[in-house]
């Protein structure tokens, strides 16, 4: 029986059923995780294609379901509409879930597929481990730059060190946010949308080569203030991905992800672990396709650790998709999904009706 892939991201919900994996792994269906007023699309609403001035009401924020009623009328939409399930169909569902989820939410989740989308079984993956995954590996830790935050995963032999995992406040809203402020402060202000925010941010985002200090240097303004909006769009580009690394400089009191990275890795008490932590940093999430992320972050992280400590960067295999790592757990979820299935790791629909939804803890987190 095919698995369908969910991924519930902040910014979009990516699903798909991955044929043949790695070839067609990429999602099918990538849809803003947003609900919309009847008969409009989300994809019109969300890119400003629409007559609605709404950019519709978001149903993920900061990795934490918002709105369950939404959740459901949007996979209703997805499952239904775009992968074009049948209303009997009986499929498997492979989910993944982010960092720090509440039980309570994982036994809502798992009672909402089960009751309204009458699904045959379904298995739950640490977004982190996930997207470990795509990249081949079961030891490394994963920087997910997420559109509603940033999470740091400690991940050892396939299972989150959950102790050394951290959630960043901040992520790719925030910067589009200060990018919105910055447009409406000049003498051509002008408000935009959405989509239109996203789309700017993305063209003129890339990281230079130089260390926070070399940007903050006595005299100059921090990345985005106001006194820098008639300055190069190239430099306002590289200015903007400070902030994306750096969530004090939008107001934000919290570590940069450099600092929060060598922390968590330096907490795990194994002096091997540690060193195999440090030598497969992998950079996943939207925030990942910004030019000369992987090497700022990991110039970053050296000026946290002692000289002799060397990070690495863990890069895609060769054989992965163009950007794959913006997708890289649903892409480890493909992969996972020929074996965990036919090993009976998920919970299928007799141990549901038997156990209930809290049964998805023992099968799937024990």
């Amino acid at each position: 029986m095919d698995v369908t892939i969910l991924d519930l991201g902040s910014h979009t919900v990516k699903a798909g059923v991955p044929y043949n994996f790695p070839a067609d792994a990429n999602p099918s269906v990538i849809t803003p995780s947003r609900i919309v007023s009847s008969g409009e699309k989300a994809e019109d609403v969300f890119n400003g294609n629409s007559a609605s001035q709404s950019d519709g009401i978001p149903v993920i924020e900061r990795g934490a379901i918002s709105h369950w009623d939404g959740l459901e009328a949007l996979l209703q939409d997805v499952i239904h509409n775009q992968l074009g399930w049948e209303d009997d169909y009986e499929g498997n569902v492979l989910a993944t879930e982010p960092l720090f989820q509440s039980k309570a939410d994982r036994e809502h989740f798992t009672q909402l597929l089960f009751e309204h989308f009458n699904i045959a079984g379904l298995y739950l993956g640490e977004q982190g481990v996930l997207s470990l995954y795509s990249a081949g590996k079961i030891t490394g830790t994963v920087i997910d730059l997420g559109h509603g935050k940033t999470d740091i995963s400690l991940v050892v032999e396939g299972q989150l060190y959950v102790p050394g995992c951290r959630r960043l406040p901040y992520g790719g809203q925030d910067v589009s946010r200060r990018l919105q402020s910055l447009l409406s402060t000049g003498p051509d202000s002008k408000a935009m949308r959405i989509g239109e925010l996203e789309r700017l941010k993305h063209k003129i985002m890339h990281f230079a080569m130089l260390a926070p200090q070399a940007l903050l240097a006595e005299g100059s303004k921090p990345p985005g203030s106001e006194a820098q909006l008639t300055a190069e769009e190239d430099e306002r580009g590289a200015l903007l991905a400070e902030c994306m690394l750096h969530g004090g400089l939008m107001g934000i009191d919290s570590l940069s992800v450099a600092q929060s990275a060598a922390s968590c890795i330096l907490s795990h008490p194994d002096a091997p672990v540690r060193k195999a932590l440090m030598e497969s940093i992998f950079i996943c999430g939207g925030g990942s396709a910004v030019p000369g992320v992987g090497p700022r972050l990991l110039q970053d992280i050296s000026a946290h650790l002692l000289p002799s400590m060397q990070p690495g960067l863990c890069p895609l295999p060769e054989y992965m998709p163009e950007h794959a790592s913006k997708v890289a757990a649903s892409m480890g979820a493909a992969a996972l999904s020929k074996a965990v299935f036919a090993q009976n790791h998920h919970i299928n629909r007799t141990e549901y009706d038997e156990y209930g939804p809290s049964f998805i803890h023992r099968k799937c987190f024990s």
